[in-house]
């Protein structure tokens, strides 16, 4: 039994870093969806951007020269992966994650009497879902907050591009009186320019940073301006109005779909209430559930299609929210 649980635990942390590359690999679709808006803001002509964003980049050295590069891209991709959940969760967080949710589930399968090699593939498998989970509620925690503050940035930006100062000088009075993540993000955006980084630039790192598409329309606006002139403050302002009729929408969504959640709620709860019930009545008939080894089978596929209905929910719930 120790051997066996040493196996699992070895087994979920060498299938963790292949897990972490492949929930990343989500993340390089999303940033190839972008790439269209993004070539907009680029320093390059417009014919040659467009021809970038149609071309797929070809690795220069072959696959080998990939393969062995694929380390540091793993950690590349880790690192803005990091930042978008605004660098709240690193490394060490997900690896814990991993560890612990493979050594749950493991001990749940063996309790359950499954065999050691079907314990190794669950432990490894939440070892894998786990630290992806946990990255990805962070991340979408991060941009909530970020886009819950973002209308009123905008907002300051627009009065004080009103008042006649430039784009650059907007951007550092809401730095300052904007609170996180947003004030945080502008900072960063200007500590880029002095140190030389061309403004595009440091707002498309900021951009790739937040992962929020309202915030790369931002810097679509402000270095378009740059470049061709025109009214920055309508339409920014244009913006601002967008993303607040947005938020109320996803609120009214929200409030739409409560009945639907508090169900979801109920349901979830009411197993667990009703064995403990059956187990005050009924002690001795519960108890199989615990000592024969056939009951504590039924039990765990009890928990497992209670877990699955409620992810069943959940996904139905976000897409309607969407």
């Amino acid at each position: 039994m120790r051997d066996q649980f040493l196996l699992m635990v070895l087994a979920a942390s060498a299938l963790l870093g292949a897990g972490l590359w492949a929930a990343f690999r989500v993340e390089h679709h999303r940033e190839r969806r972008e790439q269209r808006l993004k070539t907009i803001t680029m320093n390059a002509p417009a014919d040659e951007m467009l021809g970038s964003s149609l071309r797929r980049p070809i690795p220069r050295g072959g696959r080998v020269r990939a393969l062995f590069s694929f380390p540091a891209g793993l950690w590349v991709r880790l690192e803005a992966a990091f930042a978008a959940a605004g660098n709240r969760i690193r490394l060490p967080q997900l690896v814990l994650t991993g560890i612990a949710a493979a050594a749950a589930i493991g001990f749940a399968a063996r309790f359950m009497g499954f065999n050691p090699v079907l314990v190794i593939g669950l432990g490894g498998a939440a070892a894998v879902a786990a630290p992806r989970f946990l990255l990805r509620f962070a991340q979408r925690r991060y941009q909530r907050r970020f886009l819950d503050i973002f209308p009123d940035a905008i907002d300051l930006i627009v009065r004080a591009v009103k008042a006649g100062l430039p784009a650059l000088d907007a951007i550092e009075v809401a730095a300052r009186e904007v609170a996180a993540p947003v004030g945080t993000e502008f900072q960063k955006v200007l500590d880029d320019t002095r140190i030389g980084i061309a403004m595009a630039d440091a707002l498309n790192n900021a951009a790739d940073r937040v992962r929020v598409p309202d915030f790369r329309f931002f810097v679509a606006s402000i270095v378009l301006q740059r470049r061709t002139g025109g009214g920055l403050a309508e339409t920014l302002l244009n913006l601002s109005t967008l993303i607040r009729q947005r938020r109320a929408l996803r609120l009214k969504a929200r409030a739409l779909t409560a009945e639907s959640r508090a169900s979801a709620v109920i349901i979830s709860i009411m197993p667990f209430v009703a064995g403990a019930g059956l187990y005050l009545v009924k002690p001795d008939m519960m108890s199989l559930l615990f000592v024969d080894h056939r009951g504590r089978f039924m039990l765990g596929m009890a928990i497992v299609s209670l877990l699955l209905g409620i992810a069943t929910m959940s996904a139905i719930i976000r897409r309607t929210l969407r």
